[in-house]
């Protein structure tokens, strides 16, 4: 679909495309490798798992469930063998989506794997989100978020608002 430069020395780069259902083991990867902090963040509560519903739905294609996947590409650099996994060509490091939940509005939640945080993939994944609910015709995306992320309704506020 598209590519991000993810690194500040661009040897690593992500390419964002839809998600799919040959994507779960390497989501439930991606999981695992993201701290307890990160997962509750996200979900807001101390997940180990994707809730099973939510990852179905997100995995199914469905346009009321929109996912997209950021997976390494370029070099990636070599090093033990919990750092190879985490970099290797190919790997998912974020999950994006939005789900309808009344007519014409939609919820949005993005996860960055930790390591990835803080170079522009979540804000590259959340324009692939607003550009599709434009496109789609949805009138308004919202997002719950903890009180100790004022950063991210910043985020939203100066690029959505």
């Amino acid at each position: 679909m598209s590519a991000v430069d993810a690194s500040p020395a661009a040897a690593r780069t992500c390419a964002v495309r839809r998600a799919a259902a040959r994507d779960r083991p390497a989501l439930e990867r991606m999981l695992d490798r993201c701290t307890g902090q990160t997962r509750y963040r996200r979900f807001h509560g101390p997940v180990k798992v994707f809730p099973e519903r939510y990852l179905t739905e997100a995995l199914s294609g469905s346009p009321l469930h929109f996912a997209l996947v950021a997976t390494v590409e370029g070099e990636c650099a070599a090093g033990d063998r919990a750092q190879e996994d985490r970099a290797q060509e190919g790997a998912v490091i974020a999950l994006a989506s939005c789900r309808a939940v009344e007519e014409g509005v939609a919820e949005l939640g993005i996860l960055v794997e930790d390591e990835w945080q803080q170079r522009g993939v979540g804000g590259y994944l959340l324009g692939e989100l607003a550009a599709y609910a434009a496109r789609t015709g949805l009138r308004a995306l919202r997002a719950q978020v903890l009180a100790d992320q004022p950063w991210l309704v910043g985020l939203l506020r100066r690029r959505y608002l």
